[in-house]
């Protein structure tokens, strides 16, 4: 949110009582981040005893509008489009007003409709909101649980994956789509625990270890990330191809953190992006 105005729907997990309720919107309004979402009619805090009825707006036709404000300038809009409904906003309301197109079944046209202003901005924000919960649903954590806060905490995890793969796109790296990103992530969580990171100074005369079986090609996340990329003379009979692709020699050495056979002057070649 650049401008630090969201568009948010009933199923984020914000209720209409938080919109038109003091605490949680002027904490907001005080950081300076506003928002803007529907809500349902039996939720709005006793602001509809201000607003127009919906028999009214039907009575004045689609596009009727009725706006409410309370203390803390939170705004209750109800408007009628095909059917009724209802707007709450800290930064937003009725003006400035426009016309959206809608089709009418009853004149099999196009016509134009007046529009309020928080509807036009809910319309424009709403589509990141969407996507974010079409690509949640894409592949989300099915593990059951009767804990609620559990439930939040692993939709919270589905969500800041997405987040990072949308980073992870956006840096130019290798194409991913969401269920390769999402394994990658898994494999480097998963060999976080036995992954021996690098330690200052000079490496050791004495190699550490191995806890890991040789591989035929590491992860991308163990080749590209941190740890003891160090050349180790093994003692195996037959020497093994090198794994550089610009490299067709064999080699006893291997690297203490891949595990593959490497060359010594081929380790800067290999462990570059």
């Amino acid at each position: 949110m650049a401008d630090k105005v969201a568009g948010m729907s009933s199923s984020s997990g914000i209720s209409a009582k938080s919109f038109y309720s003091r605490r949680p919107w002027q904490a907001l309004q005080q950081q300076g981040t506003y928002g803007t979402g529907t809500c349902r009619k039996n939720r709005l805090q006793g602001a509809q005893l201000k607003l127009k009825d919906e028999k009214q707006l039907r009575t004045e036709g689609r596009g009727a509008c009725s706006v409410v404000t309370n203390a803390e300038n939170i705004t209750v809009t109800r408007w009628l489009d095909s059917s009724v409904i209802h707007m709450a906003s800290s930064c937003a309301g009725q003006s400035p007003s426009d016309l959206a197109q809608r089709w009418s079944k009853k004149e099999k046209e196009m016509l134009n409709v007046p529009r309020p202003f928080a509807v036009k901005l809910y319309n424009q924000h709403m589509g990141g909101v969407d996507l974010m919960d079409q690509l949640v649903a894409m592949y989300p954590h099915r593990r059951k649980n009767k804990r609620w806060y559990m439930r939040v905490f692993f939709h919270f995890l589905d969500v800041t994956t997405v987040n990072a793969w949308h980073l992870y796109r956006m840096s130019g790296l290798e194409n991913k789509n969401l269920l390769h990103f999402k394994a990658s992530v898994a494999r480097a969580l998963i060999n976080a625990g036995s992954i021996q990171t690098q330690r200052r100074g000079r490496p050791s005369t004495t190699p550490p270890p191995l806890k890991r079986r040789a591989v035929s090609k590491p992860a991308p996340e163990i080749r590209f990330g941190p740890g003891s990329h160090w050349p180790l003379l093994t003692e195996a009979k037959n020497a093994n191809r090198c794994h550089d692709a610009a490299c067709t020699r064999k080699t006893k050495y291997i690297c203490m953190h891949c595990l593959v056979a490497l060359c010594p002057g081929c380790f800067a070649n290999f462990h570059s992006r």
